[in-house]
């Protein structure tokens, strides 16, 4: 009976600290398919949110744990302007905090189980701190900078909004035109992520579809996410706070079947080796975690 009891606390325990959440609904599923995405609660733990909180302070500094850059650095302290949005591309590969979240094998199951693929790498990753003062995001779709470089193109890869601070309205809540994964892609090169608060691109897109645009707004706790889907409409506003930032870790995982296309963007191509292949050096396959993730993260496989 004691033995029993340690083993139902053990496991009670493990679940306790596992990160991507509850197993997925078939409610959450349905909206998923249908509004193009979906929150989920309890995606990280509480001492992961103090983690990353920490590192994106050491990131923006240039202070790299591994030694490594990341592969793009937006904003600089003591240069750029202090409310200005900052980001970083692959932080992964500098931080061992983010790669501890970003390479983690639950959240990316999760991800694997809600587009129905058999296994899921990670493209790349964010670091988004919108400080008091700073612009929103543009309306965009994820698939043109990710999507897009891969084949087979269609539902290949998908998106994890993990909240580090509260998204309320004053702060910048998420925005989702609803269903605008099952409009048929038009061209949306003028639509930029880093163009600032608006909604024009999304308002041409609908057009172009017929239909009429509905836009949901969600506040998002902190240690929570939204999944969604790569060719979603999506943005946010300015933070208007006072005093409060909004920072948040973007995971962007890809099925991990993909190869590259043919000619692939510069972003992207740097790592295309001219066999066609997604090499796990460069996109680590998160789900099942390959002997390369597990060694990153150090773990036994």
């Amino acid at each position: 009976m004691l033995h029993a009891t340690l083993l139902y606390c053990t496991a009670a325990l493990a679940a306790a600290k596992s990160r991507g959440g509850p197993s997925w609904t078939a409610a959450q599923r349905e909206q998923f398919a249908t509004n193009g995405y979906v929150l989920q609660p309890d995606v990280i733990r509480p001492e992961d949110r103090d983690a990353l909180v920490a590192a994106f302070e050491r990131l923006f500094k240039g202070d790299f744990d591994t030694g490594c850059y990341p592969d793009e650095w937006h904003w600089r302290e003591g240069i750029s302007k202090p409310e200005a949005f900052r980001e970083i591309v692959n932080a992964w590969k500098s931080d061992d905090s983010v790669a501890s979240v970003a390479l983690d094998a639950a959240i990316g199951k999760r991800a694997a189980e809600l587009m129905g693929w058999r296994g899921a790498r990670l493209a790349q990753d964010d670091v988004l701190w919108k400080p008091p003062g700073a612009q929103g995001v543009s309306y965009h779709t994820d698939g043109k900078y990710i999507s897009d470089n891969f084949v087979p193109r269609d539902d290949n890869s998908v998106t994890v909004w993990i909240a580090l601070d509260n998204a309320d309205e004053a702060t910048g809540v998420v925005e989702y035109a609803r269903g605008s994964h099952r409009w048929p892609r038009g061209d949306n090169a003028a639509a930029s992520f880093h163009d600032g608060a608006g909604v024009d691109p999304v308002t041409k897109a609908a057009a172009a579809a017929g239909v009429e645009l509905v836009v949901d707004r969600h506040e998002v706790p902190a240690c929570s996410a939204v999944f969604h889907h790569q060719d979603v409409w999506h943005g946010s506003a300015a933070n208007v706070s006072p005093d409060r930032p909004r920072r948040a870790l973007g995971l962007h995982y890809i099925r991990d079947d993909v190869r590259f296309r043919c000619d692939p963007d510069y972003i992207y191509g740097r790592y295309d080796l001219g066999d066609g292949v997604v090499h796990d050096a460069f996109f680590p396959r998160v789900y099942p975690a390959s002997p390369a993730v597990a060694r990153r993260l150090g773990l036994t496989v």
